[in-house]
C-alpha cells in the first residue's frame, strides 16, 4: 500500500506509546510500518526533492503535531512518552484522530494560531483569516504559510538539541553564535575568553568588534523551557557587570525571561543588557547557519516582460 498520510499515523502513534513507557522514534517507525504493512518499495519512496524518505517525513510530521497538543512528551532526545494528557486524549476519542480532533485540545489550538499569525490574509469584510483556512489564498501565501510552519518546528528541534548537549558542547556552540553576530574576533581569542561555571551555563568577556576596543560579559545558562529567568537573576547579573567595572552585557538562555526581568533590563540607566531568549537563540542561530543545514532550495521564477519587448 502507499505510504499513509501523516494523520493516519496520529492514533498509531499515541497506541505505541500507550502500550510502553518510553519509545525511541525508530521503534515508532518500525511499528508503524508494520501495521501498515508497508513493501520495502513503500518505505524507498522519496519526497519529489528526493532529499528525505516520504514516510519518515510523515512519521515526523505526527509527532510535531502530537507534541504541539501535549499528548506526547520527551524526556531525552528522541525518546518519547504518552503525557496524561495523552492517555486521556486517546480515551476520549475512539474513532480516527486527525487535525479536526487536535484543534479541540488547547494547547494545540494556541499553537496553531500563534505560528500563523505572520502568514495571515485578509478577507472582503476586513477580517483576517489563517492561510490555512483561507480558500481565496494564493499559492504563494500557501507556499510561505508551509515555509515558516517549518521553520518553527526547527527552532523547537534547536532549542532540543542545545539542552541535550554536554555542557562543554553548549559552550562552543555559544561562542559560534556570538562570532556569527560579528562579536569575539576569531574563534582561538572567544574560546580564551569564556571560564567554566558550575551552572551549567558559561560566564566570560568577548569583545565588542574585532580591533577589541570594548568588550561584552555574557552569561549564558541552560533550562528547561517552563523554568524561567526571573529578575533577580538579571540583578545578579548586573551586579556581575559592575564587579568587572563593565557597561555591557549578554544574557543568554535556551527558556525564556520573565516580564519582571524584561522590564528591569530595560530600565537599565548605566549598563546596556540584552537579554536573548531561548527562541531568538534558535533564530540566530538558523539565520547565521550555526547548527543548522540546507537541505533543499526551491528556486521561483517570474516573467521577464522586459524580455519580450522590442527595443
Amino acid at each position: 500500500m502507499a505510504v499513509p498520510t501523516y494523520d493516519a499515523m496520529l492514533r498509531p502513534f499515541l497506541e505505541e506509546l500507550a502500550v510502553r513507557d518510553s519509545v525511541s522514534l525508530r521503534e515508532v517507525r518500525e511499528a508503524l510500518a508494520v501495521r501498515f504493512a508497508l513493501s520495502d518499495e513503500d518505505l524507498s519512496d522519496l519526497l519529489p526533492s528526493g532529499r528525505q524518505l516520504r514516510f519518515d517525513n510523515r512519521v515526523g510530521w505526527a509527532r510535531t503535531y502530537l507534541g504541539k497538543a501535549g499528548l506526547i512528551s520527551s524526556p531525552s532526545r528522541g525518546v518519547y512518552q504518552l503525557t496524561q494528557s495523552g492517555r486521556v486524549f486517546l480515551e476520549q476519542h475512539d474513532g480516527p484522530i486527525g487535525l479536526p480532533e487536535l484543534r479541540t485540545v488547547e494547547a494545540f489550538a494556541n499553537w496553531e494560531e500563534a505560528s500563523s499569525k505572520p502568514a495571515r490574509t485578509t478577507a472582503k469584510n476586513g477580517a483576517s483569516k489563517n492561510i490555512d483556512n483561507a480558500s481565496g489564498a494564493t499559492p504563494t501565501e500557501r507556499v510561505e504559510a508551509a515555509i515558516q510552519e517549518m521553520e518553527l518546528e526547527l527552532v523547537d528541534q534547536v532549542l532540543e538539541s542545545l539542552l541535550a548537549a554536554t555542557w562543554q558542547r553548549f559552550e562552543q556552540i555559544v561562542i559560534d553564535v556570538l562570532l556569527a553576530l560579528g562579536y569575539g574576533g576569531n574563534r582561538q581569542e572567544a574560546g580564551r575568553a569564556f571560564k567554566r561555571s558550575g551552572d551549567s551555563g558559561v560566564d566570560g568577556v568577548i569583545h565588542e568588534d574585532r580591533l577589541g576596543f570594548s568588550t561584552i560579559y555574557v552569561q549564558a545558562k541552560r533550562r528547561a523551557p517552563d523554568h524561567a529567568v526571573s529578575r533577580p537573576d538579571v540583578q545578579a547579573f548586573v551586579g556581575s557587570l559592575l564587579g568587572h567595572k563593565s557597561r555591557l552585557g549578554a544574557f543568554i538562555t535556551t527558556s525564556r525571561f520573565t516580564s519582571e526581568a524584561r522590564e528591569y533590563a530595560a530600565s537599565l540607566a548605566d549598563q546596556r543588557v540584552i537579554l536573548i531568549g531561548g527562541n531568538d537563540l534558535a533564530k540566530y542561530m538558523i539565520q547565521h547557519g550555526v547548527g543548522v543545514t540546507t537541505t533543499q532550495s526551491y528556486e521561483l521564477k517570474r516573467i521577464d516582460t522586459d524580455y519580450y519587448t522590442e527595443d
